[in-house]
């Protein structure tokens, strides 16, 4: 599970809100920031429509920068207010992809120089004029030469560690700023200060750890989509937009760069003693990793040219994070190639694949730095080093799997925080990481760390209840040294990316071993339960061929053991045809279709009908997806899910069935058959999916203990899995999850 945010293809703010759940916000995380109405005083804005030119909306303060009366200002067009203007405006870029794009006009206002920059979103034009203090050409070739030397030098850099100093020193020089520090996000989004370039006018920032509710969601999420931030002043210096009349909606402000500033954070600015301040984000695999972020003891914004050049100093320094990534990863995994030929010459030599799997454990979990690994095959679990009980990590894979659906990877350092299950664990499993492979059937590889004392050097003292803080501005940033011993060590890039390759071959060759010999030992078994479960009515019908012969085949005798040998003979031919259908099902290839659910309830009703009166049944149906497989097999798995909650009620009480489901965005429904009847006790949840396994006697319920070993193929069949929840406390519910037409 990868915490860093993702961009999502999100191109507006207005998205993020209404893709996220409201509940899951803090105060501070609800604030719109970008339909605020208000733009930085020290700017100036225009909204043109983008077909006519007609300006639908200003700035306050336009009417000043531009000499025209508001009133005036939006009666009229572009040309009206330039015709260079209006002529370069028309001549933008009208891309899909949202970009800022400098036109090449320039006006002077109160002496001083400002840039003209625009933009398309939502269907209008955005056209702002920022202030450039230093406008000169050569000013600007110099600060050109200095990201481009930059740049080469830090991908060229000793070490990732290098390049970040490098970044931070450029940056100060390429903006004046006083101090330029780069960010990085932890995964619960508290960050820390990993480089940094400094006057003596502010204090050092490096090394401290700033937590979460500093930077909130939206404004990160505003981040993984606009590339850089500038504030001009931490005054709440801000104009109003006025709209033209007639105009509705809420102007939208996500890419606008003169976008008001809150002033909860012009205040927090204001308690760091800065005036102004620049951000540029750090993106890596899609993904918000950090910032760079600049502050000035003096207000001013950034001029616009610089922007670009902080933004090209940052992809480099993400390049080089890149590049030392990859290195990272080779390295890794040709050691693991070295380990992996090494057992698989050892299990083609031994052939004993527990043998082998007994050394390969300890080195694997070695191999990630954890104190303990454990390796789920079917419903085998394998363990090595400090790990919680077998039970605990079943229930924890079940849970991960569900979570965490969409995901080909799971991984955390504090299970605890989000799995309350594991606070009792958490000496052996504070941090986890699971790395599902596809062998002959999904199995998981899971490690283990407990966890470490860790000191954290934080900005100002962290509340320690964060949803419980007022909403405003830190005042405290004094260092605050606080120890922790509830994560674990965080897992590196490159053991996640190791994880995903780890002896994908060799796992193969291990996997068809482990299955081969699994599956020897559940024929033998099988071979003797089918023989024992013959015998009986084979003996039954022997018994009753010799009653009839000593008594001379007499009518009267014939008739009486009549009713034996039918029994005898029903049982014989249920248990024939049930093991023929669990042969058929283990190696017959089938054909999906599209599978209406109501369809299928609707002909297991018909079908159990007299059953269904003679209980006195009620059938729930609370919804019905259409489902991708075999209706014939679907059929048979739902009729027999349905008979056994009819077998198996209580007989003093009215038998009820729910059908629910719930579709997953992985291309699959969970599908939840309850009942209120006997139940099944926990310890029997695996044993009642095995062939010919009964938890009641024949005597008590009539059955051949194959009823959900055909389930269970049948479901394997379309790639599923079926379980019974042991939470569920009104009787039995089966869990099945199928694959959906739609998926």
């Amino acid at each position: 599970m990868e915490h860093q945010q993702q961009t999502s293809g999100l191109t507006s703010l207005t998205q993020f809100f209404d893709q996220i759940d409201d509940t899951s916000l803090h105060d501070c995380d609800r604030k719109e920031i970008h339909l605020s109405g208000e733009v930085q005083a020290n700017g100036a804005l225009l909204v043109a429509d983008p077909e006519t030119g007609s300006i639908i909306g200003a700035s306050a303060n336009a009417s000043e920068f531009l000499g025209i009366p508001m009133r005036s200002l939006l009666e009229c067009n572009l040309h009206a207010v330039d015709p260079d203007l209006a002529t370069q405006v028309a001549e933008a870029l009208d891309d899909t992809q949202i970009l800022h794009e400098v036109l090449d006009y320039t006006f002077t206002h109160n002496d001083i120089t400002h840039d003209t920059v625009t933009h398309l979103h939502d269907g209008r034009r955005i056209i702002e004029f920022i202030p450039n203090n230093s406008p000169s050409p050569n000013e600007a070739r110099k600060k050109m030469r200095i990201c481009s030397k930059a740049c080469a030098r830090i991908l060229h850099a000793a070490s990732f560690e290098e390049a970040l100093n490098i970044a931070v020193d450029a940056v100060r020089d390429i903006t004046g700023y006083s101090r330029a520090k780069i960010y990085r996000f932890h995964v619960d989004w508290s960050g820390e200060v990993i480089a940094e370039s400094r006057s003596d006018a502010l204090p050092s920032c490096l090394g401290l750890c700033f937590p979460p509710g500093d930077i909130p969601k939206q404004v990160r999420q505003i981040m993984s989509i606009v590339p850089y931030r500038a504030i001009g002043s931490s005054r709440n210096d801000t104009v109003p937009i006025h709209s033209k009349s007639g105009v509705g909606g809420q102007l939208d402000l996500t890419w606008s760069v003169l976008r008001s500033v809150s002033k909860m954070h012009t205040a927090y600015l204001r308690n760091i003693n800065v005036g102004a301040a620049f951000s540029s984000s750090l993106m890596y695999d899609g993904k918000l990793w950090g910032l760079i972020a600049i502050h000035d003891v003096n207000e001013g914004i950034l001029p616009f040219d610089c922007w670009s050049l902080v933004q090209e100093i940052g992809t480099a320094v993400m390049l080089r994070h890149a590049q030392q990534q990859r290195t990272d990863v080779v390295d890794m995994i040709a050691r693991l190639r070295q380990v992996e030929n090494g057992f698989a010459a050892a299990l083609r030599k031994d052939g004993d694949v527990e043998s082998v799997l007994s050394k390969l454990m300890p080195v694997l979990c070695e191999f990630l730095g954890a104190d303990g690994f454990a390796f789920q095959f079917g419903n085998n679990l394998h363990v090595t080093g400090q790990t919680p009980p077998p039970e605990f990590i079943s229930e924890f894979i079940n849970w991960a799997v569900r979570k965490h659906v969409t995901s080909d990877q799971f991984q955390t350092i504090s299970l605890h925080k989000e799995w309350a299950p594991a606070k009792a664990h958490i000496d052996t499993a504070c941090g986890v990481l699971i790395q599902p492979i596809v062998v002959h059937r999904v199995c998981q590889l899971i490690w283990f760390r407990g966890p470490i004392t860790r000191t954290v050097n934080w900005a100002g003292r962290p509340e320690e209840k964060e949803d419980t803080r007022a909403l405003g501005p830190r005042a405290s940033f004094e260092k605050w040294v606080q120890l922790h011993e509830d994560q674990s060590l965080p897992w590196r890039e490159a053991e996640l990316q190791s994880a995903r390759e780890i002896f994908q071959e060799f796992l193969d060759i291990m996997a068809a071993q482990l299955l081969l010999k699994e599956e020897n030992a559940t024929l033998r078994q099988f071979a003797a339960t089918a023989a024992h479960d013959l015998r009986a009515p084979l003996i039954g019908l022997n018994v009753a061929l010799e009653w009839m012969s000593e008594d001379g085949f007499k009518a009267d005798s014939v008739k009486e053991t009549h009713a034996m040998a039918q029994r005898s003979s029903q049982r014989m031919q249920d248990l024939t045809e049930g093991l023929l259908e669990l042969v058929v099902l283990e190696n017959q290839t089938q054909v999906f279709e599209p599978v209406a659910m109501q369809d299928i309830i609707q002909d297991v009703w018909h079908l159990l009908a007299i059953q269904i009166e003679e209980a006195g049944a009620q059938i729930d149906l609370q919804s019905a997806p259409v489902l991708s497989g075999t209706e014939r097999l679907l059929l048979r798995l739902f009729l027999n899910l349905v008979s056994n909650a009819i077998k198996y009620r209580q007989p003093d009480r009215a038998l009820r069935i729910t059908i629910s489901a719930r579709t997953e965005q992985n291309g699959f429904v969970e599908i939840a058959v309850a009942d209120n009847g006997m139940g099944i006790a926990a310890k029997g949840a695996e044993r009642i999916f095995e062939p010919l396994q009964r938890l009641h006697s024949k005597d008590e319920i009539e059955g051949a203990g194959l009823g959900l070993a055909i389930c269970q193929r049948i479901v394997n069949a379309h790639g599923g899995t079926l379980h019974l929840d042991t939470e569920y406390q009104d009787g039995a519910c089966f869990v099945v999850r199928l694959p959906t037409h739609e998926g």
